[in-house]
């Protein structure tokens, strides 16, 4: 049941579905992504790694479910952003 979805088919079937393909490939490993499903739009929310991990979600999720826009909103640990030096100036003080 990979693709868009025809009159009376469970999309939260072939959200489930589109999730274990994604987490039972080796090249992705273990995820924390949702995927929700709205007209013919697919959310990605969530966290990976490594931003080709992200481009590699998108890419996966767009062959699983044709006919969707993909909407990738995920975050990687590229994205987070860097540590300030106050928390090193506040526990110098103790």
């Amino acid at each position: 049941m990979t693709g868009t979805p025809r009159d009376g088919e469970d999309l939260g079937a072939l959200t489930e579905e589109t999730r274990r393909a994604l987490a039972d490939d080796p090249r992705l490993g273990q995820l924390d992504v949702t995927i929700t499903l709205r007209g013919q739009r697919a959310l990605l929310t969530g966290h990976v790694v490594t931003r080709d991990r992200q481009d590699l979600l998108g890419a996966m999720v767009a062959e699983h479910l044709p006919g969707y826009e993909i909407d990738n909103a995920t975050t990687t640990l590229d994205n987070l952003p860097e540590p300030t030096d106050a928390a090193e100036e506040l526990g110098a003080d103790r």
